[in-house]
């Protein structure tokens, strides 16, 4: 044998010795973890810290209108404890801080990021058992820029929780498996029932990586449970969770459908679903280069997307026999998304922030990869990892840019993905906010040539034209609007404002007729033909409408005040 044979037998000895000395084989619990890398993770959550710095200055944007500043209910502690666990946070932190400005809602996400750091490296630690694969992959996890939606965006804020709930229980689960100590049950049930109440739906996550998790680890050998009871069981389980959860399920579902998003069907074609999905969120992780709100832009060709699906099933079922760490963090990934990729229409086809906890396997993955290389080629996997983590710092930092305003949000968002109808709906609305009317036509315009059946695109475009004195303009879009949704109730009110305007007092009458026969519930329908009649000379009839419309809302000022004018009158 040669010396340079000899030579490399010996350090593949001197590796394996290492490997073995830094795989611990005693059980380290949570605290015990954490007090041995406290160092590390000390300073790398004030790295992190210092990294999404600028994004505690940003503004609200899309949702954050709706769930905060907008929201009425927010400071109801009614509302808030039979909401969500989000409704919850909202209400203390307005409570606590008041209208004091988006910063300490990003605050909070970054609090809870920190903490999901934390725990995903003990998480990492327990599945992996070796410190510097863990650190790695903490690493990368922590700096990933597929992660500033939920950061960076405070209405990201329900998956930051939900995984802050799903690695307490986990970790719990992990550690009870591995001692068979008692004392963990309660707590993990605690865990459980925390899970339930910051997502029901979600909660399937934990569900199924428990499942693989055992199924990976050899439970059936440790437990003597044959696998089709075990299966059995799991799927008993899953079958009483799921109709606990169906109420909850079906409100996503009429939310996501519903509406200027409403569907031919409540079913994803799953042919179609998950070789562009899972290409989609591959593609998102391994080159973090188009992200955005909405992805429409789906680049790949059919057939690569069926590559790619089947190349990752191969692997799985590959690495099943070869290494059960890999077959496990390769599951994990799109394990832990399942419940936002179901067929079923509880969520988009592809979404950032539905990738945030699974991005985690991926992490493992390459962390895996960096360490394995480094065994024969350390200089290059050091180079490779400390390059991989500059690109991922940059590309984040630049990210969060794009989360500072609505403008920086919708402007990137049309740019990477052009094919999206409310992606230009949302910055002709912007532009409409900074008083660029000509911009915010353009806008809209070009929702409706992407989506040409949009009619809240419509109804926004025709808002501008009546801005700008070109009612003509605004009735016509108007009217496709109805055209095209009959349910717009908004449009039939800004069509009798547009025939007052123009002193058409018999079109005016008879859109408020229209009006009427849509909604005779609502107090603004009889208030709007109250004003109609006024103009008709109809005292009498205007009164009567005006006394309905203040019986359907006692509190209604527009119609009493109008109601005190008409009696004057007679």
């Amino acid at each position: 044998m040669s010396q340079r044979k000899i030579k490399k037998l010996k350090k593949q000895v001197e590796q394996m010795a290492i490997v073995k000395t830094e795989i611990t084989t005693k059980f380290d619990g949570f605290i015990a973890i954490v007090k041995s890398n406290w160092k590390f993770l000390v300073g790398l959550c004030v790295g992190v810290a210092v990294l999404y710095l600028n994004s505690l200055n940003g503004n609200f944007v899309s949702d954050d209108y709706a769930t905060i500043t907008n929201n009425p209910l927010i400071g109801d502690f009614g509302f808030a404890m039979s909401g969500s666990i989000v409704s919850l946070s909202n209400y203390l932190i307005f409570k606590i801080f008041g209208f004091a400005g988006s910063f300490p809602y990003h605050l909070f996400n970054l609090l809870v990021y920190l903490s999901v750091i934390v725990l995903g490296f003990v998480f990492m630690y327990l599945v992996t058992r070796q410190k510097i694969i863990t650190q790695i992959a903490t690493l990368l996890f922590a700096t990933m820029p597929l992660h500033v939606e939920v950061v960076s965006w405070i209405s990201g804020k329900p998956y930051l929780i939900m995984a802050l709930a799903f690695l307490i229980s986990i970790i719990l689960f992990i550690s009870y498996i591995k001692t068979d100590d008692k004392k963990y049950i309660f707590p993990l049930l605690a865990s459980i029932a925390l899970n339930l109440f910051v997502d029901k739906i979600r909660f399937f996550s934990f569900v199924f990586v428990a499942i693989i998790y055992a199924i990976t680890y050899d439970w059936k050998r440790k437990y003597k449970i044959g696998w089709a009871k075990f299966l059995l069981v799991g799927l008993v389980f899953i079958t009483i969770i799921g109709f606990w959860a169906w109420p909850a399920i079906m409100v996503r579902i009429t939310a996501v459908n519903s509406g200027i998003n409403a569907s031919g069907g409540l079913f994803y074609n799953p042919f179609f679903q998950y070789p562009t999905s899972i290409a989609k969120y591959l593609q998102l992780m391994w080159f973090p280069i188009d992200l955005t709100l909405y992805h429409t832009m789906y680049i790949f060709p059919n057939w690569l997307n069926w590559a790619l699906i089947l190349l990752y099933i191969v692997m799985v079922g590959y690495f099943y026999f070869k290494n059960k760490n890999y077959f496990f963090i390769l599951i994990f990934i799109f394990a832990a998304a399942a419940p936002s990729m179901a067929p079923v229409k509880v969520s988009w086809l592809v979404a950032e922030r539905y990738l945030f906890l699974g991005s985690m396997g991926f992490c493992l993955f390459l962390g895996y990869i960096i360490y394995d290389l480094s065994k024969y080629f350390k200089l290059i996997s050091s180079v490779l990892f400390v390059l991989i983590l500059i690109l991922s710092v940059i590309r984040t930092y630049l990210r969060n840019q794009d989360w500072q305003t609505n403008h920086n949000l919708w402007v990137n968002t049309c740019q990477v993905s052009p094919n999206s109808h409310n992606a230009w709906n949302n910055i002709g609305d912007d532009y409409d906010k900074l008083k660029d009317y000509q911009n915010a036509i353009k806008g809209f315009t070009q929702s409706t040539i992407v989506k040409p059946n949009y009619a809240d695109a419509y109804h926004n475009r025709a808002n501008i034209f009546f801005k700008i004195g070109r009612l003509d303009l605004a009735r016509e879009s108007y009217e496709t609007a109805i055209k095209i949704n009959p349910n717009l109730f908004q449009t039939y009110m800004s069509l009798v404002q547009i025939d007052l305007n123009e002193k058409n007092m018999e079109r005016a009458m008879q859109d408020a007729t229209r009006l009427l026969q849509f909604d005779q519930m609502n107090p603004q329908s009889w208030y709007i033909m109250g004003i109609v009649q006024v103009q008709f000379g109809e005292i009498e009839n205007a009164q009567k409408s005006m006394t309905k419309a203040l019986e359907l809302a006692p509190g209604y000022k527009l119609a009493n005040d109008a109601l005190i004018q008409l009696n004057s009158k007679t």
